[in-house]
């Protein structure tokens, strides 16, 4: 049956590609040979047999990881990260390496030098980031679950706007060794999946279970005011349906305010200006020339104020705090995972409350909180607006990872599964 499967997906690769490019590598002739080896062998555990993709920025043994970069293109890692060696262990088939923006370092999947991969609902669109191969090839069927990293949002932003379910766990509760470093404060690893059973699949391979949870239904903190604040017309109109069913099944949802924290966004993104620049300041001074453009410029930005990165990290401490204020009164929080639907390819700048943004400002507005807070997270998708996927984004409380997880099988039970993407 494992080796079946494999063909199928390779098949489904070799079909979806030309299109999608969502992926840096593909191993076929090693995912064809681990499934001999899974058919002849024992029971290797949850995920045997289960044809997976690994994003380009985590270490693989003896595969190709670039990185997303040039400056890594022959970059060959001689062991697995230790969340691959464990997927491994579990009997995960690695198919490939999914494209990742590069270095991680942008929500757009759009690479200066591997090409731009595109939303698997619409060609020309970004499939989001930076786990941006991931998202396209779970959603488009090309694997069947991915492993990615998320420091500002990048498992959960290209699962909403690429149309499949990605959850980032507590921090610390899957291990960073042998990921590329983004922000160290910040990064976590998740996984993508195309249902949130599949998500939960992936996660028993990764880490140690939870304690089981008691039968209840979810208590839900719909978050409004700065969280809803830039909305597109058509994401609020899908949220909308979702709370109606969530409370057409008795589902008890509140309303909550969080206090508006301007800075919060911006916060996060200059946090991760300076733990990058200061990861990768010495090659870029060496060899400037392989930085994509929008990599360059900011590697170039001028270090800020002392003072400014004090109010920065004040507005990020105070939104933290009163998030896990309202988690006390809440089993999950409730939001977009992005504000807007995927924008084109190319684009810098978007148009979201009646204001243009820089885009990664609006790509990471309702995700970053839960990377400083250290909370666990998952988009669900629950609805196509113009044709492009609107996601449902819940958080709960540290090492309730579980809660999470429920809340979200609830929600995709209760919205009508999206239709597969043409491409």
């Amino acid at each position: 049956m494992a080796d079946e499967l494999i063909e199928r997906m390779l098949a489904r690769i070799e079909a979806t590609e030309p299109t999608l490019n969502a992926y840096a590598t593909v191993t076929a002739e090693r995912a064809r040979a681990q499934a001999a080896e899974l058919a002849r062998g024992e029971w290797r555990g949850p995920l045997h047999g289960l044809p997976i993709g690994i994003k380009d920025l985590i270490d693989t043994a003896g595969i190709r990881t670039a990185y997303g970069s040039p400056r890594f293109a022959a970059h060959v890692p001689e062991r697995d990260a230790e969340a691959v060696r464990r997927l491994r262990a579990a009997g995960a088939v690695i198919l490939g390496k999914h494209t990742t923006h590069e270095l991680a370092w942008g929500g757009r999947t759009d690479s200066a030098f591997f090409g731009p991969t595109h939303n698997p609902y619409r060609r020309g669109h970004i499939p989001g980031g930076s786990s941006g191969g991931s998202a396209a090839s779970v959603a488009a069927g090309s694997s069947l679950g991915a492993l990615g990293s998320d420091t500002a949002g990048s498992v959960r932003i290209p699962a909403a706007l690429s149309g499949c379910v990605g959850f980032k766990p507590t921090r610390g509760r899957v291990p960073l060794d042998g990921v590329l470093p983004l922000a160290p404060s910040l990064d976590h690893l998740g996984v993508l999946a195309p249902t949130v059973d599949a998500a939960a699949l992936l996660m028993s391979g990764l880490a140690a279970p939870l304690p089981p949870l008691p039968p209840a239904a979810p208590r839900v903190g719909w978050l409004g005011g700065w969280y809803d604040a830039v909305l597109a017309p058509e994401v609020r109109a899908a949220l909308a349906v979702t709370r109606a069913r969530l409370e057409g099944h008795g589902v008890v949802v509140e309303d909550v305010i969080v206090p508006g924290e301007p800075l919060m966004p911006e916060a996060v993104l200059a946090r991760v200006v300076r733990e990058a620049g200061a990861y990768h300041r010495d090659a870029f001074e060496r060899q400037p020339g392989l930085f994509g453009p929008d990599l360059a410029e900011l590697m170039r930005l001028p270090p800020p104020a002392a003072e400014q990165v004090e109010r920065w990290e004040a507005a990020a401490g105070r939104m933290v705090a009163a998030l896990r204020r309202a988690l006390v009164s809440y089993d999950v929080l409730a939001s977009a995972t992005v504000p807007i639907v995927a924008p084109p390819i190319g684009a810098m700048t978007v148009v979201a409350g009646e204001r243009e943004w820089p885009v990664e400002l609006v790509l990471t507005r309702l995700t970053s909180p839960y990377n400083a807070a250290g909370l666990p997270a998952v988009s669900v998708p629950v609805a196509l607006a113009g044709g492009l996927p609107v996601g449902l984004q819940l958080a709960g409380a540290a090492w309730r990872d579980n809660v999470v997880l429920e809340a979200a099988r609830l929600v995709e039970c209760l919205m009508p599964p999206l239709p597969r993407p043409a491409h």
